[in-house]
């Protein structure tokens, strides 16, 4: 099992608060949703808010992307006719705007807690008395109502309020302050009354009385000294109502006995009913019922996040459509993979669960932002769930890349998994102003968030794409707020979902089917590239007119759906060809690559499976994107079952590349129809890092150089060089590290500064070589940077390695240019 949280960064109107989430490196916050009182289908707001000011598109964005684009020219290509599947901490099921769809469908088709967190034992079974009451668990007596007649046998449960293992902490955590406030107000009420009946005994009055209220005194001072609050213990009633066969709860959520008002509650599918847990904490619930009765599941969320997410892809106002999510008319399956035990985190179990779920509905598309650091890419269970729901499930996955940022090889799993679509996050000048709420500045463009995780992964793979990455969206209610502001991953994979489920609920209307593959082909092909370098971005910014167009123009071509593997067998299986220590860059510089088209085919093949075989014959051009890479002309690719994939070669020559970061790709391309863009493409990054001199051998010096080797105050080996940074753009140095060294000590010198001091991120990565993820040993500041100020930072290297420092301006509060001397 492993353990995960969300990706995705709290903001608390302006200023950055929280970092959200995680398997990836992000510090873990969890806000969390619970649930409902007697079962009454409650008046929840659909889609109602209050407005004080103009909507602005950037809030949510959707013009950076083409989907206003879109849905001006296609109104109806909102998503509806998809269902998505949101895995994360849980959904509130009662949020504005997550509702209806925008055709007047129910937004949520159903909502699954596959973490077991909320799971009641209901295997007592008991039968009513004759007075329509009946002993529940707690030892109470329960009084039932006109809903119990003709009901033979219950089964019964009873759960602890604060031990409901859904519970969010963050909701826990305010009914103990507010119950212990209450507490409070009325122990101090009878203190104050027995002083003040103290105070009013006459001077005669017996001693005892006098003793007898300072003892009730003492016994009020031990109450308060001995404060514990357990929580409400309430009771479950289970049992199949007859003739229907369908499943009834109660949840005596007053913790009264008194349950003669209570309506039944049915699993979440059939009747979509909803609660509240009562008690003032505004958390929403539904329930499942498995085991044939044996165990009663209460579903809650286990944090905000969740519901954050499946606002961005799909929330919909129907009295405000700049409010909407991405994809209005699509519908959700809410499957919880975060863990209220476990601080919202997850494990592989439920997330495997999770997709199993998704399966069984027939789900189009998963948005899982959630993640954690990558180790191996494309090994265990997890990842074999991925692939299958991906290649035979026929199920799109959009995840996160990860909150671990600026510096190369920070990509998280499962953005590092091959079956996935791997998401960066991106922000827009707009988005800067209305979400950020900006200082003015005279030039700024669009970026990369900084914490934005970035490849390549150690075996050379790169994210698949980015999109926006904060949004204002829904959150539970139990947050006390109808909306917030989060940024993160978390928000940009969502936002490339709810595109997705726009693209392709354009196609099923013009009767295209197209599966997981050929749409990811189109997604990518079809970015638009916003930065000179692709580690964060991937293919580039997601647009959905342009993948609309070019899945319409290209679908049912040959091999559109077929997915391809490249590896680099001489570096172990790679998906890609990183070189970044200088020891790597002194072999031959030739590698073979093998491609193995990848079909999905019955253990018996089918007449029509062979034919697809036999009949693949692809003419490619491979083309580099890059002059210092060779490769073949072009390759005719067929199914190469006998040999298991076919081989082209790659020639490197980075002699003349300068120090630093260089990127580039072998593309294959249709020879007969160029304008498909690549069927494939094989990533490669080579880091030329600079070179420090190391101290020549002790036994190759003269006494007197010996003497001044063994002087520590002597000056050690060291490398400068003048730094201009430009807001959301970072700059990289790599430096070969000698093979002795342990530590380096960095110094940032600041020149003058016209518009005040600056935020300046520091990132270092010591190593890439794929045996410890970089969040076990990097080191990362966020420094404050004065005019004319120095900065000291000590970080741990690794000897023979290649050190990246990476720094990057903030623009939040200071975008304007700033230089700096660094050594």
């Amino acid at each position: 099992q492993v353990s995960q949280c969300p990706n995705a960064i709290v903001r608390v109107p302006v200023v950055p608060d929280i970092m959200f989430v995680r398997r990836l490196s992000c510090q873990v916050a969890t806000v969390s949703l619970l649930v409902h009182t007697h079962a009454l289908r409650m008046p929840f707001a659909r889609g109602s808010t209050v407005r004080m000011a103009a909507s602005n598109a950037a809030t949510l964005p959707k013009q950076e992307t083409g989907i206003s684009a879109l849905l001006d020219a296609q109104p109806e290509a909102d998503g509806r006719g998809t269902l998505v599947a949101v895995l994360d901490t849980g959904c509130d099921l009662a949020a504005a705007g997550l509702q209806e769809t925008s055709d007047g469908r129910p937004k949520y088709v159903d909502f699954i807690d596959c973490t077991g967190g909320g799971d009641i034992d209901t295997s007592k079974k008991v039968k009513p008395a004759e007075d329509g009451t009946l002993e529940g668990l707690s030892g109470r007596t329960l009084k039932l109502g006109g809903w119990a007649e003709g009901v033979d046998e219950f089964r019964l449960g009873a759960l602890r309020l604060y031990g409901l293992g859904s519970m969010p902490t963050s909701v826990l955590r305010r009914l103990k302050e507010e119950r212990k406030a209450a507490f409070v107000m009325q122990h101090q009420a009878a203190v104050s009354a027995v002083q003040r009946e103290l105070d009013g005994l006459a001077d005669g009055a017996p001693k005892e009385a006098k003793r007898d209220l300072e003892l009730r005194l003492e016994q009020y001072d031990a109450m308060m000294d001995g404060y514990t609050d357990h929580g409400p213990l309430l009771d479950v009633l289970l049992w199949r109502q007859q003739p229907s066969g369908v499943w009834q709860a109660v949840i005596d959520v007053d913790g009264e006995g008194d349950l003669s008002a209570a309506e039944p509650m049915a699993p979440y599918a059939h009747a979509r009913q909803v609660g509240d847990m009562g008690h003032g904490s505004a958390l929403t619930y539904c329930v499942q019922v498995y085991d044939e009765g044996e165990r009663l599941s209460v579903v809650t969320d286990a944090g905000s996040h969740g519901t954050h997410v499946a606002g961005i892809v799909a929330a919909n106002f129907a009295l405000d459509s700049a409010l909407n999510g991405v994809a209005p008319g699509a519908q959700v399956l809410a499957c919880k993979i975060g863990d209220g035990r476990l601080g919202s985190a997850e494990t592989g179990t439920g997330l495997v669960r999770a997709l199993i779920a998704a399966k069984a509905r027939g789900c189009d598309l998963i948005n899982l932002s959630y993640g954690e650091p990558a180790w191996q890419h494309d090994s265990g269970r997890v990842a074999e769930t991925f692939t299958a729901a991906v290649r035979k499930w026929g199920m799109c996955v959009f995840t996160s890349a990860g909150n671990d940022g600026p510096a190369l090889s920070s990509l998280g799993s499962p953005g590092a998994l091959s079956a996935p679509i791997c998401v960066g996050a991106y922000v827009s000048p707009a988005m800067m102003a209305e979400q950020y709420s900006m200082l003015p500045v005279a030039d700024v463009s669009g970026a990369s968030y900084s914490f934005s995780s970035r490849g390549p992964t150690p075996d050379g793979f790169m994210p698949s794409l980015c999109a926006p990455g904060g949004a204002i969206a829904p959150v539970p209610r139990h947050a006390l707020q109808g909306k917030a502001q989060y940024h993160g991953t978390s928000m940009s994979s969502p936002n490339a979902c709810g595109v997705a489920a726009c693209v392709l609920s354009a196609l099923k209307q013009a009767g295209l089917s197209v599966g997981p593959i050929e749409l990811r082909r189109a997604l990518e092909n079809s970015a638009r590239p916003i930065e000179s370098e692709p580690f964060a971005q991937g293919a580039g910014l997601i647009n959905a007119p342009a993948a609309l167009a070019y899945a319409l123009e290209h679908h049912g071509k040959p091999a559109q759906d077929l997915p391809f593997a490249l590896s680099v067998p001489s570096r172990g299986g790679a998906r890609g060809i990183y070189l970044r220590d200088a020891a790597e860059l002194q072999g031959p510089l030739t590698f073979g690559v093998l491609v193995q088209p990848l079909f999905e085919h019955a253990a018996t093949r089918t007449a029509a499976e062979v034919e697809e075989l036999l009949s693949l014959e692809l003419q490619l051009q491979l083309g580099p994107t890059a002059p210092w890479v060779t490769t073949p002309a072009s390759m005719v690719l067929l199914s190469a079952k006998e040999r298991g994939g076919q081989t082209f070669t790659v020639r490197l020559d980075p002699s003349t590349l300068p120090p630093g970061a260089h990127f580039a790709a072998v593309q294959a391309v249709d020879a007969t129809d160029p304008a498909r863009g690549p069927l494939f493409s094989l990533p490669i990054t080579v880091v030329i890092p600079h070179a420090i001199s190391p101290p020549p051998p002790l036994g190759a010096l003269t006494p007197a150089q010996l003497e001044t080797a063994r002087d520590e105050t002597a000056a050690p080996p060291a490398l400068s060089f003048p730094l201009t940074l430009q807001g959301g753009v970072p700059v990289r140095r790599f430096i070969s590290v000698p093979e002795s060294a342990e530590w380096a000590k960095v110094t940032l010198r600041s020149g003058r500064m016209a518009n005040g001091p600056h935020a300046v991120l520091l990132h270092a990565v010591p190593s890439a070589r794929g045996d410890l993820p970089n969040t076990a040993c990097q080191t990362k500041r966020m420094l404050q940077l004065r005019e004319l100020s120095e900065e000291v930072v000590q970080l741990p290297v690794r000897g023979g390695a290649t050190l990246e420092l990476c720094m990057q301006l903030s623009w939040l509060a200071n975008p304007a240019p700033a230089t700096l001397d660094a050594e």
